[in-house]
């Protein structure tokens, strides 16, 4: 049957063993670098990387948006990525082999837009989106770059001042040692990646200056924008064929 169907190391106090710490960590070369420095090495390293994956979760709303979270894994010099994106009326994910083959697969939450959008939900197969819909395929692989931009900004476009005021601290996350930077959310204005923050939270790795998440907040709500897998994402496939529905594409 046919269906139709988003600085400074703060050094441990001068007090009693926090001397000693603190000593010890300048005579053996040890500390945070600065910050410029630290996002300079990692943004070299994410900009020569040939895939990563970028995923965002904001349960709380801080960006003002309706989506909750999401994962983009993409490969920058070519078109290959998979997409997926919950929001509280539908989850959405896209596929793209290459320039002229893109899947859909989308699952309807809120069945209210049923009487809105039709019987559109592929019922947890894919569909094949036709050619004439792929013009801009390439342009989620262009959008990465763009997210990049934007993160980095948010520390390029501090004043000297603001610099100097940088909260930094040496912690865990997930188990890694990182470097955690804490910095305003207002550099260059409104930064229209990171909406509604107030502050920026960012870790680097300590070992290799990778950034491994930023989390953007405001009040007690945060939301985490996380990088993983450079250099490191496989090649995407199309699904097998008894995972492609016989639908209609009436997008």
């Amino acid at each position: 049957m046919t269906n139709t169907m988003t600085r400074p190391t703060r050094w441990l106090s001068v007090t009693g063993l926090g001397i000693v710490a603190a000593w010890t960590l300048s005579s053996c070369g040890g500390g945070a670098p600065a910050l410029t420095e630290i996002a300079g090495n990692a943004r070299q390293s994410m900009e020569e990387a040939t895939s990563f994956t970028y995923t965002v979760a904001d349960p709380d709303g801080v960006h003002g948006e309706e989506l909750e979270s999401g994962e983009f894994s993409s490969h920058t010099d070519r078109v290959n990525y998979n997409i997926l994106f919950s929001m509280p009326q539908a989850d959405v994910e896209v596929r793209a082999v290459d320039e002229s083959t893109a899947f859909l697969k989308l699952n309807l939450k809120d069945e209210s837009l049923r009487e809105v959008l039709g019987d559109v939900d592929t019922d947890d197969k894919w569909v094949q989106v036709p050619e004439s819909e792929q013009e801009d395929l390439s342009q989620y692989t262009e959008d990465f770059d763009g997210i990049i931009d934007t993160t980095f900004s948010l520390i390029e476009g501090l004043s000297e001042e603001e610099l100097d005021a940088v909260e930094v601290e040496e912690t865990e996350l997930d188990g890694q040692a990182v470097y955690k930077y804490v910095v305003p959310a207002t550099a260059n204005g409104e930064s229209e990646h990171y909406t509604g923050a107030e502050t920026v939270e960012f870790y680097f790795l300590q070992d290799s200056s990778e950034l491994v998440q930023v989390d953007a907040s405001t009040g007690d709500r945060t939301a985490t924008h996380a990088f993983s897998n450079l250099n490191e994402v496989e090649i995407f496939e199309a699904p097998p064929e008894e995972e492609i529905a016989e639908m209609e594409w009436s997008f």
